[in-house]
């Protein structure tokens, strides 16, 4: 299957990032081509369209977050399948998902993306400018909808009752006395590799984005204390509201942890990694986990030189503003410095546990 692939300017600097979540799903690639003002109507210019129009295809692959109208228009005067960005990571999440609670939430963010898009079609429907689209007709749009509204409601049900069952184990966590440590951070950076270090597993890896989307929780002990570390799904820019909110139950880990391993790829450059802190730091903020004792975990330091990675933190330390976490560099993979990341671990949780 061969995707155009339509990118907004302000992503423009991400471009590798972008292209690497396309190809996770669809690895040919045909053009890549920048917009710079997104219509009203159709996002993509008249001329782009033309262009497009001339071309052999499959898919249109728009790296933003549509609109209804947007999305049906291009598929109107393309006669191609159209995705916008969230609609692409949702396809990531989906083939990637393995456990049950992972499968339900991803089908409850899909429910949440798609029925706007479903409704608007009946619109179009009603006045007679969708005739045949989906093949569905008037009345089979609205029995769809309705059907997916109720199994959205279904599937809610079913998140809360696999909510509810974390909680019981979280609990009973609680009362055995562990404490517990999330390892978070933008997606690739490494986290079920210092995941798989620390409790000595083989959790599967890999340089695709969101390798891990169920939570992984392991005993490990920390020099003379024992704790719960857990392996958390990846953060990414921009990550579309109905995805936050359907990866709430992973997320609450991290919300009811005390301590925070923010993991973060030294290898970028220094702009782009303080990018990713701060968009884990923006997701941390709105799951209520502002204050939560945390340590940014510089990975994959083997990639780089000495030279490069005290610009890294400095320039790193600089962007925290004087913040009270701690910063250490480390190299999962190599085991570089992962005996000092377990001493601090340690200090951190004595003084967490006196608190």
């Amino acid at each position: 299957m061969i995707v155009e692939v339509a990118v907004p300017k302000k992503y423009v600097e991400y471009l590798d990032e972008e292209i690497s979540l396309v190809k996770t799903i669809y690895p040919v690639v045909g053009n890549v081509f920048v917009v710079k003002k997104p219509n009203r109507k159709t996002y993509i210019s008249a001329t782009i369209l033309d262009e497009l129009r001339e071309k052999r295809f499959d898919k249109l692959v728009v790296m933003d977050s549509l609109k209804p109208t947007q999305i049906i228009n291009l598929v109107r005067e393309l006669r191609k399948d159209v995705i916008d960005r969230s609609m692409l990571i949702l396809e990531i999440f989906a083939n990637h998902a393995g456990s049950l609670e992972a499968k339900l939430q991803i089908e409850l963010a899909q429910l949440r993306h798609n029925l706007p898009l479903i409704k608007e079609a009946i619109r179009y429907a009603k006045i007679g400018e969708m005739h045949g689209f989906l093949g569905a007709g008037e009345y089979g749009f609205e029995k769809y909808y309705f059907m997916l509204k109720r199994r959205e409601n279904k599937v809610r049900r079913e998140i809360e009752r696999v909510r509810k069952t974390r909680a019981l184990r979280r609990e009973r966590r609680e009362r055995l006395g562990y404490p517990h440590v999330a390892i978070i951070g933008y997606t690739c950076a490494g986290k079920t590799t210092l995941f798989n270090r620390l409790t000595m597993l083989s959790k599967p890896v890999g340089p695709e984005p969101f390798t891990t989307l169920t939570p992984k929780s392991y005993k490990v002990r920390f020099n003379t204390i024992e704790a719960v570390v857990t392996d958390t799904v990846g953060f990414i820019r921009d990550l579309p509201p109905e995805v936050l909110e359907a990866f709430y139950a992973t997320l609450e880990e991290v919300a009811e942890s005390d301590l925070i391993l923010n993991v973060i790829d030294s290898s970028k450059p220094l702009k782009r990694i303080i990018d990713e802190v701060e968009t884990s730091m923006s997701i941390l903020g709105k799951i209520g986990c502002r204050g939560k004792p945390l340590i940014h975990v510089l990975n994959k330091i083997d990639l780089v030189s000495s030279g490069r990675l005290k610009e890294v933190m400095e320039g790193l330390e600089r962007a925290l503003n004087n913040s009270q976490d701690s910063i250490i560099p480390v190299s999962a993979e190599k085991n570089i410095n992962i005996d000092e990341l377990v001493l601090l671990v340690e200090s951190t949780l004595k003084r967490v546990l006196k608190r």
